[in-house]
């Protein structure tokens, strides 16, 4: 075994003890004989080690956000008109009657059995009562306000003191529509102006709406039923004559919701009450 050690470190090993014949022993062989020998440098090997190849990844690619594309709005195409009931030349109430049972201007015309133009009072008829649709019973007979919804709006106007000799009664839609759905915008649409051409011919005194549907086409309104009862309106004629309107729930809402048949009642004798 043998150490380079420095002067001092050869010195301070002596201080301790350490002898010269085991400081010789830890000399190297070249500076104990005197003779430094030389250090062979390191033979570089015959077949240098193989160059390890470092495969670098590429950074995947960062792509900028893409801007969204602005949403394409296909125009929609414009809406054919309803195609409306022609009432010119109807002059008195049998034509218009003869007209509305002949009528095919909608789709309603198909599964009807009776169109139903209306009945009752025919000279200035103190009140036109004006429904929505024909119901099921209606639709048999021809006739407006059959069956249940017909006794009970009957009841109600005697009570209210309107004799029933003193009404014309009829609908906004002449045919029914297949399953008592509501009619659509359309339909309402082709509908109307046999209505507004039986109420030139009739002038009543007052008209009653009777339900959302009857009041609103009436009066050209989109308020709801309970914005349009309560108070006195007005519709007025093609020659500018101006016609109080009231409205109140349909008598087949009534049969179906009792507690409605409070405001009913209220809205009957408020109408009586305001033109007696």
């Amino acid at each position: 075994m043998s150490l380079h050690l420095a002067p001092l470190q050869e010195a301070w090993l002596a201080e301790i003890g350490v002898d010269a014949q085991w400081l010789a022993r830890l000399r190297p062989a070249s500076i104990a004989d005197g003779q430094p020998r030389e250090v062979e440098a390191p033979r570089p090997s015959a077949v240098p080690p193989p160059a390890v190849a470092v495969e670098t990844v590429p950074a995947p690619a960062v792509r900028a956000p893409r801007a969204p594309e602005p949403r394409r709005v296909r125009p929609e195409a414009p809406k054919a008109p309803a195609t409306v009931a022609d009432v010119s030349g109807l002059d008195d109430l049998p034509a218009v009657a003869d007209r509305i049972r002949e009528c095919e201007v909608c789709a309603l015309h198909v599964g009807r059995s009776h169109a139903v133009p209306g009945a009752g009072c025919e000279q200035a008829p103190e009140y036109l009562i004006v429904g929505e649709m024909p119901g099921v019973e209606d639709d048999l007979a021809g006739e407006p306000f059959q069956g249940a919804v017909g006794v009970l709006l009957r009841a109600m106007l005697a009570s209210a003191g309107v004799a029933e000799d003193r009404v014309f009664m009829t609908n906004v839609i002449r045919c029914r529509p297949a399953g008592g759905r509501s009619p659509s915008a359309d339909e309402v649409a082709s509908c109307l102006p046999y209505l507004q051409r039986q109420i030139s011919i009739l002038r009543p005194q007052r008209i009653l709406a009777l339900g959302r549907l009857a009041a609103q086409a009436l009066l050209g309104s989109r308020a709801s039923l309970a914005g349009l009862r309560g108070h006195e309106q007005h519709y007025r004629t093609a020659d500018g004559a101006d016609i109080p309107v009231w409205v109140t729930h349909h008598p087949a809402s009534l049969l179906l919701r009792p507690s409605y048949k409070a405001e009913a009642w209220r809205d009957l004798m408020a109408m009586v009450s305001v033109h007696n």
